[in-house]
């Protein structure tokens, strides 16, 4: 497939915009769930914050590259007057989820590393971590909705 000149990012062709949102889709839920399960199970934060802590940072790279690729995909395509506000709207929320996905991050990695320690500040943290992580989830929910609705909401 020929790569298209006017998508400035691109994957096989196709804007990569809707093939990165996929990855933080799958992440930051999964990561999130991870995060909640570290939180209630103490004896998991040694063996499975680490782990928590990798997908977190995954999760904030990829909302990263799909927020820079959005903003290429949008600046390169003629949007209908009618969807312009919708589209801002998905923007904003979709910044606000690249916020949420590094705090989460940062605080993942931290419970990690005091996880590690056997610090009772480490599992705090953990706490700390689940419900960013599903202020992450919930935003990218929202942002998901909007992002789709721009896209399918006219079809019936």
């Amino acid at each position: 497939m020929a790569e298209n000149p006017r998508v400035p990012y691109t994957i096989g062709g196709l804007p990569a915009h809707p093939l990165i949102i996929h990855a933080v889709v799958v992440l930051i839920p999964l990561s999130a769930l991870g995060a909640v399960a570290v939180a209630i199970r103490a004896g998991w934060n040694r063996p499975y914050a680490p782990l928590v802590a990798a997908g977190a940072v995954v999760s904030a790279i990829t909302a990263t590259m799909a927020e820079l690729a959005g903003n290429a995909l949008l600046n390169t395509i003629k949007v209908s007057p009618a969807y312009v506000a919708l589209l801002d709207e998905h923007g904003r929320f979709g910044v606000y989820t690249v916020y949420a996905s590094w705090v989460f991050a940062v605080v993942a990695v931290a419970t990690a590393v005091l996880g590690r320690r056997g610090s009772g500040a480490g599992r705090a943290l953990g706490w700390v971590s689940a419900v960013v992580g599903l202020v992450a989830v919930i935003l990218v929910v929202i942002t998901g909705d909007l992002g789709a609705t721009s896209v399918w909401g006219t079809v019936r």
